[in-house]
């Protein structure tokens, strides 16, 4: 009876062993398949710098997400209209996967044409610009009383062009709340884990990202029906206050720019200014107050190390936006790590 025992003992242990082994092996094999990294162009006129093509060189980038246009709704006409056309100064060289930012007050009215007409102007300015068009991204944060008719132009898109494969933006709300806002009917959608918080309230320390609010909608029992893409920010800005109300936004500034004797640092990251004048292109106003808000990779490393604490997994890292001139603190060693601990 004992070396039966023993027997059963050491097949257990040797299968304890064997377990162990392959759970480790799960885990090393996971490790190894992050996903590739892509990253958003965002602005009407496109060009690149060189520090820009390098960053897209060194991080092996194969797809660049470029906005085609806004789509908004015009009063007088009763009609959605395109504006922000872009315009390309050069070819991407790359593979380029048009997006389309959509209003969500457009589908509070009926736009029957809308689908067909989208897909016009898409297909008009890849061929123009001699683009081979696989996917078409649309960016619109719908709510309840949008969502019949968003989800409609989703189908319909897909239903004009079988061969184009139609995905969609999804904000951190609709990932928490989606039996209330809807899956939307995509085979993918792409996870914005940005501008998480109010822009408009001045007391908001960072409102581009937050740990701490990645934390109130993403919970480790999170999941989601269809295949996910992750957008994280890699820009930067200045929230332009005056009289206590968010005034404008200033793109693209960094500390440096306010260091002058024109600015006075009155907190961490708010600064108050002097004289009027303008910074960066944005006209700014004696005693308006500037809060400087940036996506550091400090803190996009513990968002994504706790997406990994979620059932989410994702098939690409797309960073918002390359179009931006300050990217020295993107270089590819920071992004790669963050790229590594994408579940």
């Amino acid at each position: 009876m004992a070396l039966k025992i023993g027997k059963q003992w050491k097949i257990i242990s040797v299968l304890v062993v064997i377990t162990a082994i392959l759970v480790l092996s799960i885990r090393v094999f996971r490790s190894v398949e992050h996903p590739p990294v892509a990253f958003y162009y965002w602005k009407q006129t496109y060009a690149l710098s060189n520090d820009q093509q390098s960053l897209l060189k060194n991080c092996q980038s194969e797809e660049l997400f470029v906005k085609f246009f806004d789509v908004t709704y015009d009063p007088a006409t009763g009609k959605a209209q395109p504006v922000s056309v872009i315009q390309f100064n050069e070819h991407p060289g790359l593979q380029v996967v048009p997006c389309v930012y959509i209003r969500n007050d457009v589908f509070k009215h009926n736009q029957p044409e809308l689908a067909k007409q989208l897909l016009k102007l898409v297909k008009s300015i890849a061929g123009k610009n001699k683009l081979s068009v696989r996917e078409l991204q649309i960016d619109c944060d719908w709510s309840g009383t949008t969502q019949v008719a968003y989800f409609e132009l989703l189908r319909a898109l897909q239903q004009f062009d079988p061969t184009l494969k139609v995905t969609c933006t999804i904000r951190l709300h609709q990932i928490k709340y989606q039996t209330e806002t809807g899956i939307p009917p995509v085979k993918k959608g792409v996870l914005m884990c940005y501008n998480m918080d109010d822009l408009d309230a001045f007391n908001v320390e960072n409102s581009i990202l937050s740990t701490s609010t990645l934390k109130k909608y993403i919970s480790p029992s999170t999941s989601y029906p269809i295949e996910l893409d992750l957008a994280l920010p890699i820009y930067q800005w200045g929230l332009v206050f005056r009289l206590g109300k968010l005034s404008l936004i200033a793109n693209d500034i960094s500390e440096s720019e306010l260091t002058s004797p024109d600015y006075t640092q009155v907190k961490p990251h708010v600064y108050k200014v002097h004289k009027n004048g303008y910074l960066n292109d944005t006209y700014v106003c004696k005693g308006d107050l500037i809060r400087l808000e940036t996506s550091s990779p400090e803190t996009l490393t513990a968002m994504a190390e706790w997406l990994q604490e979620s059932e989410l997994s994702f098939n690409r890292l797309i960073l918002f936006h390359i179009s931006q001139e300050h990217i020295s603190h993107y270089n590819e060693s920071s992004i790669q790590k963050i790229r590594h601990l994408i579940p």
